[in-house]
Order: structure tokens, then C-alpha cells, then sequence
């Protein structure tokens, strides 16, 4: 029996934005002074263009200090410390954190777009002339609604992505969440998939379709490999700061294993690594390499449409996005 856990990509945006918001005052910390007035910020949450600068005000004179100062720095704005100017610098996120003499420490989320690129919401173009996404934010599906042939991403009711669990136990998932902060890979706010290898060894998830359209919709994409598959081709972009590897396969088939990172994992061939500096990186994986291996199995009943295994080292990071096929 394996535990459902829906992943909505929006739920991650919102839990980015809202992250400072949760931090509430905690009036029976002792390392706050009776007399130091609980510390808040206004915003909890910027959004600038690059070049653009901004203002974070606080009831509490604070240090300030960036989380990355190459994508948005922050100076005190006035003497009495309660007011920092932020600028930002380059494309991404920081967090802005003040802490006072007392021990109080809030922070600012800082999303940075592109100056007239993308961010904050709008939707990017897709490779391709047709789309079968997995892992896709909601502004660049509906940019790109003309190409998407059926769309594959969860939606809780006949399309789920399973957190495995450990054997005979349904509450002990094999992933546990990480920390979805920054900007998707295409540049703006919605979120993505953040896990972490938990504590058992192995790690694994299925994106599992159930619908009948669904499984008609993979097999009819299954056909269409094999017919021309110099044709089609997987994308997924990943970033992490840690060195494990993880393993991935497609259409229920395990014949299609490959794996990102610097060696095999789960009988999985290398297919490429990445360099781990939390940066995005993408890989287009051509699918005229598994064309032979699609032609032994076709598809009738329910199916892991896209599995995630990751190496078995607790903490390890996954951190996943825009994940569909295409043709080009």
C-alpha cells in the first residue's frame, strides 16, 4: 500500500510568500528583554526588477543582513536602524533577515525579475510544437495551452503524485518535504517540488494516472515515441547544493531508467550530472534512446506515468521542475 501525498505546485508558492508571515513573536523567549517591543516587518515579501530598489520598515531598531547579497543587498535606510533599503541586483530570491539586540529575528522574502523578463507570475514558452507536461506552474501551462496535447499534472483526483512509504507502515513516507524558496526554474513564483531523502534507506514517488483519457492519453504518446522518436524528448530542470544522485523512468517502464548525477543509482545509466551550486539546470533527455524499450510494453491500466528515486542518504535533496515531454 503506498501513501498518497498530493504535491500542488501552487501550495509551494504560497508557503514561499508566507514564510515570514508564520514566524510569529514569541513574548516568553527569554533572551528578549521585557522592555524590547515584539519585532515586525512591513513587507514580509518584496517583489522588484532588477535595478529597482525598495524599503523594509520594522517596529525594532535591527541588524540587517541579505542571504544573497549578489541577488539583492540590503543597507540601513536611516540611523536609528527601523528602516532598510533593499536593491535589487540580479535574478532571484533572498531572504532579508533583521535581527535585534534582544534575540528577535524576522524575515523579508525578496523575489527578483529580470529587468522585462520573467517573474512573479507570468508564464514562460515551452520548447516544442506539443507538451505533455508532469511538472509545470500554472502561468506557463496557460501560456502555453495551444500545445499541450494532455496535461499530466497532478490534480487529486485521478492523477496523484505518490510519496512511497516504507513497507507495511503507510506513515512513513519516504520523502519528507524540503524547502521550496526562490524562483521556479522558469523564473517566477509558483513554486516546485522540494523533498528530501528520508530516513530509511531509499527514496521513491510515482506521478500515477488513473482516468481512462489518462491512460488513452499515454499510450497514445507511448505509440507516437516509437513512431518517430528522433522526434520527442524529455525535460526537466533540477538544482541542489549536495552531490547524490537520483533516478527517474517514464510511461511504466523500467527499461527507461536514467540518472542525473555523477554515478548510477537503482541499476540507473548516467545520463548527465549537473554542477551543485543551487542554481537551476535543465536537460532535454532524448527519448530516441528508449524508442526500442517502449515497444515492449504497451500501456492498458493505471500507470506510474513518471517515478523519482533518489539515492538512499537521508537529507539528500530533490529538487524538481518543469518536467514534460515534448516534440520539437
Amino acid at each position: 500500500m503506498k501513501a498518497n501525498k498530493f504535491f500542488a505546485i501552487a501550495t509551494a508558492a504560497l508557503t514561499l510568500i508566507g514564510f515570514s508571515a508564520c514566524n510569529q513573536p514569541n513574548n516568553n523567549n527569554p533572551e528578549t528583554p521585557d522592555q524590547e517591543e515584539t519585532l515586525a516587518l512591513n513587507p514580509t515579501s518584496l517583489q522588484l526588477e532588477e535595478e529597482e530598489e525598495g524599503t523594509i520598515e520594522a517596529t525594532v531598531a535591527a541588524t540587517w543582513v541579505s542571504s544573497d547579497a549578489e541577488v539583492a543587498s540590503v543597507t540601513p535606510a536611516n540611523n536609528d536602524g527601523k528602516s532598510a533599503k533593499v536593491k535589487a541586483l540580479k535574478a532571484g530570491s533572498a531572504v532579508i533577515s533583521a535581527t535585534t539586540q534582544g534575540g528577535q529575528t524576522k524575515t523579508c522574502i525578496v523575489v527578483v525579475k529580470a529587468k522585462g523578463g520573467q517573474g512573479g507570475g507570468e508564464g514562460a514558452q515551452l520548447k516544442g510544437s506539443q507538451v505533455w507536461p508532469v511538472i509545470l506552474d500554472g502561468p506557463t501551462a496557460e501560456a502555453n495551452a495551444s500545445k499541450i496535447v494532455a496535461d499530466f499534472r497532478p490534480n487529486d483526483v485521478d492523477q496523484f503524485l505518490y510519496n512511497w512509504n516504507v513497507e507495511g507502515n503507510a506513515d512513513l513516507l519516504t520523502y519528507t518535504d524540503g524547502n521550496a524558496t526562490g524562483l521556479n526554474f522558469h523564473g517566477n513564483t509558483e513554486g516546485y517540488l522540494a523533498w528530501l531523502v528520508g530516513a530509511y534507506g531509499w527514496a521513491g514517488a510515482g506521478f500515477n494516472i488513473k482516468s481512462q483519457a489518462g491512460i488513452e492519453a499515454a499510450e497514445a504518446l507511448r505509440q507516437a515515441i516509437i513512431a518517430s522518436p528522433d522526434n520527442y524528448f524529455l525535460h526537466l530542470a533540477m538544482k541542489s547544493t549536495d552531490t547524490y544522485s537520483h533516478c527517474f523512468y517514464f510511461l511504466d517502464n523500467e527499461a527507461t531508467k536514467f540518472v542525473i548525477g555523477n554515478h548510477s543509482v537503482y541499476d540507473g545509466p548516467v545520463y548527465q550530472d549537473f554542477t551543485r551550486d543551487g542554481a537551476w539546470h535543465e536537460f532535454d533527455v532524448p527519448l530516441s534512446n528508449y524508442a526500442r524499450a517502449l515497444g515492449n510494453k504497451s500501456i492498458s491500466g493505471a500507470l506510474n506515468l513518471f517515478v523519482l528515486l533518489s539515492e538512499g542518504t537521508q537529507g539528500a535533496q530533490l529538487n524538481l521542475d518543469a518536467v514534460y515531454f515534448y516534440k520539437k
